[in-house]
């Protein structure tokens, strides 16, 4: 009898399908890769857009609070060198500076004299560990003390950082017009408040460029109140 012997197939692969396989698995992890880091960029600016756009507002919402709440005495003499109360806003090329008397402060500490009155400026200064930044600077004192407000004791902090530009604009009712500046504390100043005051802050977007935020505020003691703070 004769046997006829059946050969058995090889399936493999070569050396050059291997390589192939290789180079396509290669080429699109790459891909993978390259449209997941890009997605998780994109990702972090948005966020980043976030932050910065969240921390802008509460900035606004938080100085149009506050300045809703100022307040002029009606028991300090005109002319007076150092006042407790005041209302003094100058304007600069991109940083103005804003300091007013309120009545929103807050008592923290129960061994220190404190009282519900107190002085808040907002002012610029360049950032501590960058010169290249300017920051948004907010201080308020403890009380309301007839001397240099620079010499009450209080305390300085950043309201938000990085900011290209700050003005403020104050309207008045009686002239029906906006004003660069305000100020109480001089003789022949204004001795009233403005009904409005606009904010204008400027910062920089997750791209470089300047984008400004605008916020109102609206004053509700317009005329010097008859208040006179106790001596601490």
């Amino acid at each position: 009898m004769i046997m006829r012997a059946r050969g058995k197939s090889q399936t493999g692969f070569t050396i050059i399908e291997i390589m192939l396989a290789l180079a396509l698995m290669a080429f699109l992890t790459s891909i993978l890769w390259g449209t997941f880091a890009q997605t998780a960029k994109v990702k972090q600016r948005i966020e980043q857009a976030q932050d910065r756009t969240h921390t802008v507002r509460v900035a606004l919402m938080r100085m149009s609070r506050e300045i809703e709440m100022a307040f002029v005495s009606a028991s300090e003499a005109i002319g007076t060198q150092d006042r407790r109360t005041m209302f003094s806003g100058t304007a600069h090329n991109d940083f103005d500076e804003l300091r007013f008397s309120w009545f929103g402060h807050q008592r923290l500490r129960a061994d220190v004299p404190e009282g519900d009155t107190s002085l808040v400026t907002y002012f610029s200064q360049p950032d501590p560990d960058d010169s290249t930044l300017t920051n948004l600077m907010r201080r308020e004192t403890r009380r309301l003390e007839s001397k240099d407000p620079k010499l009450i004791p209080g305390e300085t902090y950043i309201l938000c950082p990085a900011v290209s530009r700050l003005k403020f604009a104050y309207y008045d009712y009686k002239q029906k017009d906006w004003r660069e500046e305000w100020d109480t504390t001089k003789a022949d100043g204004l001795q009233y408040l403005p009904t409005q005051v606009r904010i204008s802050l400027t910062v920089f977007d997750e791209r470089g460029m300047p984008i400004t935020f605008t916020s109102i505020a609206r004053l509700h003691a317009l005329e010097r109140v008859d208040y006179r703070p106790t001596k601490s």
